[in-house]
């Protein structure tokens, strides 16, 4: 019994002295402690565990009036008395062959319930480390479970989601007038990323907007509190860690991508980007790639040099050099070419319905390079031959099939959308651009809506 009296003493300890980081330490066992507290338990099986651990840790004595602790406390021993290690819950890990992977699930959710009814208590805001701990743990666990049983429904991951989101939304919503660090909204970001994480692996983005709902009430909140004391906090995001914030942009841009909502995610996920340190390469890199596809939309691309830095040259390398010059078949196929690994990622079909306009504009901009000249009259508007669009368009896009009045409809839709200033002239063939430095091309992000 050593074992599992040394353990229940040690949360014992840091629950009456508030000690976060001890709480969180004796929460988080080892293998090899884990297995000793489950021989220990498993001497004595039908033991009630709830009246036991309310005899070891009495509420009399609690810095609480509420028994929520020691349930906690009781779901966390029979977690350790039934089942494996968390550890062992990945397919590549040697678990126990009797495992009921379902079952530990079941039990862990409890657990977490547990510790998410006691976070709900008043004065609790010094356990939201551990919070993470039995959060984090239900998410992987989730994904983890229903890649080895339930890979398509994947029921497990939706209940996390679903328990996760609505801790996110307890969170969010305390109006304690006092800093974000001193309440209930410090573990807004952190229970938000890590629904975003399970919402994310269910392709279900659409239900990430409550949670955003949650954190956007939070950073007000945190606004209103700072802008009532003097303080300078514009974003609302002072009192998070620079890995919660980084995380957030990250799921925030990769949202506002799906939603097509192409400038703010490519702010977001540039914020992410920028204040990821180098120590995490892996997620500098993981950032990157949505970025750089939220980049070649918006016109802007990237060094080759960092795509080299990246190892993402093989797959965007090419396609910036084709989107660069018009050549639309080429980029087309190259899309094709890494169609898997794109689509993995969703950012195959957003890719190829946006880049499709770059490619017409950046197209009838090469054509007017190519034929605008000192011999026009300096005074003159730039004009552009449809019937030379349609030559270039043909060999472009690999289609003879082609008319004049594709093409005038093509450039009639590239004006309407602002990424071409002018009009057609149809009486000449020829479509009249604007004067300017751009000369009727304006940059194609300066299109997009922030």
């Amino acid at each position: 019994m050593a074992a599992l009296q040394q353990h229940v003493a040690a949360v014992k300890r840091a629950y009456f002295s508030q000690d976060a980081h001890a709480l969180l330490a004796a929460f988080r066992i080892d293998p090899g402690t884990f297995g000793a507290i489950q021989a220990d338990l498993n001497r004595d099986p039908n033991r009630d565990l709830s009246a036991w651990v309310l005899g070891q840790i009495p509420v009399s004595a609690s810095p609480t009036d509420s028994e929520r602790f020691q349930s906690l406390v009781a779901d966390f021993l029979a977690y350790v008395r039934d089942h494996a290690p968390l550890s062992y819950a990945s397919a590549a890990s040697q678990a126990p062959a009797m495992a009921d992977w379902d079952r530990a699930y079941d039990a862990w959710a409890l657990v977490y319930s547990r510790a998410s009814a006691f976070f709900s208590l008043p004065d609790t805001v010094w356990f939201a480390s551990s919070l993470r701990f039995f959060a984090s743990s239900l998410v992987t666990l989730a994904m983890a479970v229903d890649h080895r049983t339930d890979a398509v429904q994947k029921r497990k991951t939706t209940d996390a989601a679903g328990r996760l989101s609505k801790a996110a939304g307890m969170a969010g919503n305390d109006r304690s007038q006092a800093r974000g660090s001193e309440t209930k909204r410090a573990a807004v970001l952190m229970l938000a990323n890590l629904s975003f994480k399970a919402y994310f692996k269910l392709n279900n983005t659409r239900l990430c907007e409550t949670v955003l709902g949650s954190v956007e009430n939070a950073l007000k909140l945190n606004r209103t509190f700072a802008a009532n004391n003097g303080q300078n906090d514009e974003s609302g995001e002072q009192c998070y860690s620079r890995a919660d914030r980084v995380t957030y942009r990250y799921y925030l841009g990769r949202l506002r991508l799906f939603q097509h909502n192409i400038r703010a995610a490519s702010t977001h996920l540039r914020w992410a980007f920028d204040n990821c340190t180098l120590r995490n390469l892996r997620n500098k890199r993981a950032i990157l790639i949505p970025l750089v596809a939220t980049y070649l939309i918006l016109g802007r691309y990237p060094e080759p040099a960092l795509l080299e830095a990246s190892n993402l040259s093989q797959t965007y390398g090419a396609l910036m050099f084709y989107l660069k010059n018009g050549q639309a078949a080429a980029a087309m196929d190259e899309l094709d070419r890494h169609m898997d690994w794109l689509r993995f990622r969703g950012l195959y079909l957003i890719l190829r319905e946006k880049l499709q306009i770059s490619l017409w504009r950046n197209l009838a901009r090469r054509c007017l390079a190519l034929s605008y000249g000192p011999a026009q009259a300096s005074s003159a508007p730039p004009t552009l031959r449809v019937d030379m669009l349609l030559s270039a368009a043909r060999l472009a896009w690999r289609d003879p099939s082609l008319q004049p009045s594709d093409i005038e409809a093509i450039l009639a839709s590239l004006i309407d959308q602002g990424f071409v200033k002018g009009y057609i002239l149809h009486s000449k063939g020829v479509l009249v651009l604007q004067k300017g430095p751009h000369m009727g091309f304006p940059p194609i992000w300066t299109v997009f809506n922030p």
